[in-house]
């Protein structure tokens, strides 16, 4: 839970800094890192709700983002409403880069570059956010399983 509330931040930074004028300030290798690390963090949040019999899709779902501590779920949500606020302001890509070869201005490039990064780190500032939900119901999980054994091994 905590990486993946530190790595939300920093992707979160990276997506506000998106929207400060001129040139990027976030390099696109940091996007891209950032992204690059969703992976194996919400990866390893589903493995542990699994293992844990969490379920993570459905209206279980609902059920897993309602019992988790108030103060992730106020982290989360925060991260989350600023990052869906910030691709709100920043809009879609000024350029379209897949195949078509036309001038444009330096500051149209920039703006380019910006929103590819803005999108990236969003969706990563996401699941990470997620990610941390995640191993928070899991935890709960075992926490009222290992519980249920000791109730059963007091009883016996």
């Amino acid at each position: 839970m905590g990486v993946s509330l530190s790595l939300a931040g920093p992707a979160a930074i990276a997506v506000a800094l998106t929207l400060l004028p001129g040139e990027p300030v976030v390099p696109e290798a940091a996007a891209f890192t950032l992204f690059g690390l969703v992976f194996p963090v919400f990866g390893s949040a589903m493995l542990r709700c699994h293992r844990a019999g969490v379920q993570t899709r459905g209206p279980e779902f609902l059920d897993l983002l309602w019992h988790t501590p108030r103060w992730l779920q106020a982290v989360a949500g925060t991260l989350a409403a600023g990052v869906v606020l910030c691709v709100a302001i920043g809009g879609a890509p000024a350029v379209n880069n897949h195949g078509d070869r036309e001038p444009v201005s330096r500051a149209t490039y920039e703006s380019a570059l910006k929103s590819g990064a803005r999108w990236f780190d969003s969706g990563a500032t996401l699941f990470f956010a997620v990610s941390a939900v995640m191993v928070a119901a899991a935890c709960r999980a075992e926490e009222e399983s290992l519980a249920r054994w000791r109730g059963a091994q007091h009883d016996a």
